[in-house]
C-alpha cells in the first residue's frame, strides 16, 4: 500500500486493536460530541422498519444508541477489531455484535433495509470494495447514510495544509489512508449502485481548527488509545469533570455552527444514498 497523492493510500501500519473508538455514551443532543452525526442518521432511519447494519461500529455507541432511540428496528453492528467488539458486546443494549471486516460482509445479499458507516471508509485500502458489500447487502431501494470525513474538499483547512501529503498525523494517529472530497466520493458511490440523494454538511471552522491542532499534539504527546470524548467518559475525578465540561461546550458550538452553516460545505459530509436497481460495477 502506497501513494502520495490526493485520494490514494498513504503507508503506514496501523493498530486498529489498540484503538477503542465509540465507548463513550451517545444520545442526539447538541452536548455530544457525535450528536448531530446521529442526530442525522435518525433523520434518515425515521420511514425505515426491519433489520438494519452499523458496518464499522467500534465499541458501539452509534449502534447502541439508535437501538435506545428506534426499539423496533433489529439492529446489528460489526467490526474489525475484537478488542472494541468485546467492549460492545459487555453490555449490548439489544444489538446484536459481529466480528467482520467492511470488505467481506458475512451477511446475505438483500438481507438488510437501511446500512450506515460513521468514519469508516478513510481508514481502507480500497473503498470501492467496502462500498459494493454494503449495496450487495442492502434490498433494492434500501438507504445507506455515511458520515465522511472531507479532508479533501476545496476551501477547508485540510486541503490549505496538504492532508494525508504534507501534514500526515492523522495517518500516524488515527489511520486515514484515504483523502475524500465530496466530489469523489459521490462517483465512487454512483459507480458502487449507491447514488448520494442528499447531502449535510459539519465541521466547518471550529472543529477544522480544533482537529489539526489535536492530531498536531498528538505528534508531539504520542499515540492515545480513544478519542477525546471516549476518554473523557472514562477519566475519573476533577480531570474527567473538566474534559467533558470543555468537550460539551465544544460540542454545542460546533453544533451550532453546522446548522448556521447549513448548506455550505465543510470538513465533514453527511451523505444520504439509495440503493439503485442494478449491480455495483466491478
Amino acid at each position: 500500500m502506497r501513494g502520495s497523492a490526493i485520494g490514494e493510500p498513504v503507508a503506514q501500519p496501523f493498530d486498529y486493536e489498540a484503538k477503542r473508538w465509540g465507548s463513550g455514551p451517545l444520545r442526539p443532543r447538541p452536548w455530544f460530541m457525535n450528536g448531530l452525526k446521529l442526530r442525522y442518521l435518525l433523520s434518515d432511519l425515521a420511514q425505515v422498519k426491519g433489520r438494519v447494519l452499523d458496518v464499522g461500529c467500534g465499541a458501539g455507541s452509534v449502534a447502541k444508541a439508535v437501538k435506545r432511540e428506534r426499539p423496533d428496528l433489529e439492529v446489528l453492528g460489526c467490526d474489525v477489531s475484537r478488542s472494541a467488539l468485546a467492549f460492545a458486546q459487555a453490555s449490548p443494549e439489544g444489538v446484536d455484535f459481529r466480528i467482520a471486516e467492511a470488505e467481506t460482509l458475512p451477511f446475505a445479499d438483500g438481507e438488510f433495509d437501511f446500512v450506515w458507516i460513521f468514519d469508516v471508509l478513510e481508514h481502507v485500502e480500497k473503498p470501492e470494495r467496502v462500498l459494493r458489500e454494503v449495496a450487495r447487502v442492502l434490498k433494492p431501494g434500501g438507504g445507506f447514510h455515511i458520515v465522511l470525513p472531507l479532508e479533501g474538499q476545496p476551501w477547508t483547512l485540510y486541503r490549505l495544509i496538504g492532508c494525508g501529503t504534507r501534514w500526515t498525523a492523522k495517518v500516524r494517529h488515527g489511520g486515514h489512508i484515504q483523502i475524500f472530497s465530496a466530489e469523489r466520493f459521490s462517483g465512487l458511490a454512483t459507480f458502487c449502485a449507491l447514488p448520494v440523494s442528499a447531502s449535510r454538511w459539519s465541521y466547518h471552522f471550529l472543529l477544522q481548527v480544533l482537529d489539526v491542532m489535536y492530531f498536531t499534539w498528538l505528534d508531539w504527546r504520542g499515540p492515545v488509545s480513544g478519542s477525546v470524548e471516549d476518554m473523557a467518559a472514562a477519566r475519573p475525578g476533577l480531570v474527567g469533570s473538566l474534559m467533558r465540561a470543555a468537550s460539551m461546550a465544544v460540542s454545542c458550538l460546533a453544533w451550532g455552527e453546522a446548522r448556521l452553516l447549513l448548506e455550505l460545505p465543510g470538513g465533514c459530509g453527511h451523505f444520504t444514498c439509495i440503493r439503485g436497481g442494478g449491480e455495483a460495477k466491478a
